[in-house]
């Protein structure tokens, strides 16, 4: 029910929008993907222009400051999609980005620190690629720099001028929005025409720097910028200026895409009047519609539910984020995968979801990975009624998977399903004893879910290794593995031995006769420090698994049918127990501010019941009440006012139980109490008797 005004105002926007025409399935790649164009306001089918081959555009950043949370969002959000579409859906296709080196942020930043706008963009976008390949993002196929393509920018805009859809102005160059409305075969703003005529964010896209010179109409805006003194400026027919923000994007995609693009992608908030504007030009210029037949937008990245910005102080760089050893850039990225809108909470608490998420995967494929070694083809292989049902249970999933895949690149449902392949394949190995698991059945399930994890950009390991970590781990892995079998095997088999010795000295402690329980066990007690013994080679085992071992960057976990072991980076091992021992460390605090509380609830308790009923109001109540009758219940309040009927009569009742509690008081203590009973119990709840306290009990 809650959905149900969201649903309508889509639906009345999408009734807004003009008509789009999909293109022709003949001779085309079709996959049954659908995605959420905002070309149409809704999912629609995707049939790429030529074969199977896909041409794709993507707004890239304007480099004048460091990259943060909300770029990773857009950059690994389309970055997994493009590796869905080549890797999953088999497209091929060639990524586009552009840089926008030349622009007013980065004039004025620049200006404002007195050096050269070149070396600020060229130093903030070699940050930015920095960025990206922290957190696995592809390179694209094709950069393009604004400040390399000037040449080309001012050819589209004299081809806009042709058309009649722009005009010189004083130096400056205008798109002429009524010219292109009205011209018959073109519709301006054909994502948000609710937007066209809101003139204040038209202007924010025209910027801050420039001469704004005569327009014919105050929605038009600039193609190129006349440039102030001592701004940057190239040649053009119009004179020295440079290019305005929306056209570099229309120059550059035409240049190395042509018309029309197949996919076009950026953030949401680009929409309009950016993305609007981009597409108004692409037509001008080559004087037909649909320029791009399926634009994807991102969301906002929302922190602590309000939107990420400077203003609020919520602004977090990438760098930032990955400082913290807790959080790896893979965690960045199932965030991405687990949620279709972002809110983030800054730090490790924020990320826990994503951190668990990995943390499971990673010992899903550590724990068949150990059984793959441990486990021979030559055991029986012949299906049971389990293995037909996991066997079931993992198609399902797999189907799950591509149609989740399928429905506008659903990753939280597709993620969903691998997880279930992963509980699924974890409760067939628990149930099923070591030398009846068919390895092959495992196997399959493992490496599904391991190509789905590497698609998604998850994972750089070799898939036949099953290696989460990937690189140099995976070549360690298989350096060290004897070594560490070895290890842990003599581990496991000593840790047994004490607990049998363990198990003994205890037997004999519960009154089994030393010599039988030890032969029981097959060791014996001839110093009577047998439990001793074994409770040191037992600690000695722990601080192996717990101390030892992560120290050298592996994770060793104990089973009932015997252990796994994974090699993991040093650091998230120790970060990780770092944040355990932290957890710990807050729960032993809430434990003993716990038993703190219930200990001083206990004395007040106690306190309370030393008194003698007929002192209880005068010594508890004496700030309430001025004068007492010999049962001890009040009959006056404090300004001397008679105490009603009904509220003695609820007080009468409440001394039946006190006397309860103090009589139980009196037969623990072995008598005792009156006055001085009391006035501890006042002292101990911090009150002292009223001065009509003495005076009651006579009254």
């Amino acid at each position: 029910m809650g959905d149900a005004p969201a649903a309508s105002a889509a639906s009345a926007e999408r009734s807004r929008l003009p008509p789009w025409n999909p293109p022709s399935r003949e001779g085309k790649f079709v996959t049954g993907l659908h995605m959420s164009n905002s070309l149409t306001g809704q999912k629609t089918e995707f049939i790429p222009h030529s074969g199977r081959t896909v041409k794709w555009y993507g707004c890239g950043p304007t480099v004048y400051d460091a990259a943060h949370l909300g770029h990773a969002r857009t950059y690994v959000g389309f970055d997994i999609l493009r590796r869905i579409m080549g890797e999953y859906f088999g497209y091929d296709v060639k990524m586009v980005m552009n840089i926008t080196d030349i622009d007013d942020k980065i004039i004025k930043r620049s200006q404002e620190g007195g050096g050269d706008f070149r070396e600020l963009a060229r130093h903030w976008e070699a940050e930015f690629w920095s960025d990206m390949a922290a957190l696995n993002v592809m390179a694209p196929d094709v950069i393009t720099r604004v400040s390399e393509y000037v040449d080309e920018v001012v050819g589209f805009i004299q081809k806009i001028i042709d058309n009649k859809y722009a005009y010189e102005s004083s130096g400056s160059v205008y798109f002429d929005v009524a010219a292109f409305k009205s011209s018959g075969q073109h519709v301006y703003g054909r994502m948000e025409p609710w937007s066209i005529n809101d003139q204040n964010r038209v202007l924010e896209g025209e910027g801050e720097l420039g001469f704004v010179s005569h327009k014919r109409n105050p929605f038009d805006f600039a193609l190129w910028k006349k440039a102030k003194p001592g701004e940057p400026s190239w040649p053009s027919p119009w004179g020295e200026g440079r290019p305005g923000w929306h056209i570099e994007c229309s120059a550059m995609a035409s240049e190395i895409l042509g018309f029309p693009i197949d996919i076009h992608s950026g953030g949401i908030d680009l929409r309009f009047p950016h993305h609007d504007n981009e597409l108004a030009q692409s037509e001008a210029c080559f004087d037909k519609p649909q320029w791009v037949n399926y634009f994807l937008h991102t969301g906002h990245l929302n922190i602590n539910h309000q939107k990420m910005s400077k203003s609020l102080k919520n602004f977090t760089t990438i760098k930032q984020a990955l400082d913290d050893p807790l959080i790896r850039p893979r965690h960045i990225r199932i965030l991405c995968l687990i949620n279709s809108e972002m809110n983030f909470t800054p730090g490790v608490e924020g990320m826990r979801q994503a951190i668990d998420i990995d943390t499971k995967f990673m010992k899903f494929f550590g724990f068949v990975n150990n059984f793959m070694r441990k486990t021979s083809l030559k055991d029986e292989q012949k299906w049971r009624p389990q293995e037909q049902k996991l066997a079931d249970a993992i198609d399902q999933r797999i189907n799950d998977v591509h149609m989740a895949l399928c429905d506008n690149f659903n990753t939280p449902q597709a993620m969903l399903a691998l997880q279930s392949i992963m509980s699924e394949v974890n409760t067939y190995i628990n149930e099923t004893s070591e030398g009846h698991i068919r390895i092959p059945l495992v196997q399959k399930a493992a490496t599904f879910a391991f190509k789905m994890m590497k698609v998604f950009g998850v994972v750089v390991g070799d898939v036949e290794e099953l290696n989460y970590d990937g690189g140099e781990a995976a070549d360690d892995q298989k350096a060290i593995e004897p070594i560490v079998d070895c290890l842990a095997n003599f581990r496991r088999h000593t840790r047994l031995s004490a607990q049998k010795i363990l198990k003994a000295a205890s037997s004999a402690h519960n009154g089994v006769p030393p010599p039988a329980a030890a032969a029981a066990a097959g060791v014996s007690d001839t110093d009577g420090s047998v439990k001793d013994l074994a409770k040191g080679i037992l600690c000695q085992c722990d601080s192996l698994r717990d101390e030892e071992l992560p120290n050298l960057g592996i994770q060793l976990e104990d089973r009932p049918d015997g252990y796994i072991w994974n090699k993991v980076s040093k650091e998230q091992l120790l970060a990780e127990r770092q944040r355990k021992q932290e957890e710990e460390d807050q729960k032993r605090k809430q434990k003993e501010e716990a038993a703190r509380q219930l200990a001083q609830q206990r004395a007040k308790k106690e306190a309370e019941a030393r008194v003698p009923t007929e002192q209880y109001y005068s010594t508890f109540k004496a700030d309430e009440f001025s004068e007492f009758d010999g049962e001890g219940l009040p009959t006056l309040d404090a300004k001397g006012e008679p105490v009603s009927k009904s509220q003695r009569d609820k007080m009468r009742k409440f001394l039946v139980k006190h006397k309860k509690a103090h009589e139980e008081w009196l037969k623990s203590s072995g008598g005792g109490g009156g006055a001085a009973s009391a006035a501890a119990a006042a002292s101990a709840n911090g009150n002292a008797p009223g001065p009509a306290s003495s005076a009651s009990a006579g009254s």
